[in-house]
């Protein structure tokens, strides 16, 4: 009888699959909070007003506009005629404050028409969101 001096294993090796997990958990942590936002919008700049360093989304509503008229939330689209409905789920979901971010190069017409759905969504005053004016330094 012919033996072999090589055994099978029964088991898998997992390490691979260990490495590529973690590079890929590493990668998406990076990754996330670029990805978040997803529209490039220049507000106009002041030196007025209260000066706020992050909008935290689980409490406020944040309405980006961009220089077509577009709206999204949170980086996804809302059409016009939702922003009402997701105000106020928005207002129902805990969310007290609610901003307006709009580019510098957007039309009245749909700033204010924003505006208008927000109120009926619920929120009475929404905050128009503006960059910090940069001096400068002699």
């Amino acid at each position: 009888m012919i033996r072999s001096r090589h055994q099978r294993f029964s088991t898998i090796n997992v390490t691979n699959l260990v490495d590529v997990t973690m590079t890929l958990l590493v990668v998406f942590m990076l990754t996330g909070p670029v990805m978040h936002r997803s529209t490039d919008i220049r507000p106009p700049s002041s030196d007025q007003g209260r000066i706020i360093e992050r909008l935290d989304p689980g409490i406020a509503l944040v309405i980006e506009v961009d220089s077509l008229g577009n709206l999204r939330a949170a980086g996804e689209p809302v059409p016009m005629a939702e922003l009402a409905d997701l105000a106020s789920a928005a207002r129902a979901a805990g969310r007290t404050e609610a901003y307006l971010r709009a580019d510098r190069s957007v039309r009245y017409e749909a700033v204010a028409s924003a505006l208008t759905e927000l109120r009926r969504g619920g929120y009475e005053s929404v905050g128009l969101v503006q960059e910090a004016r940069r001096t400068e330094q002699p």
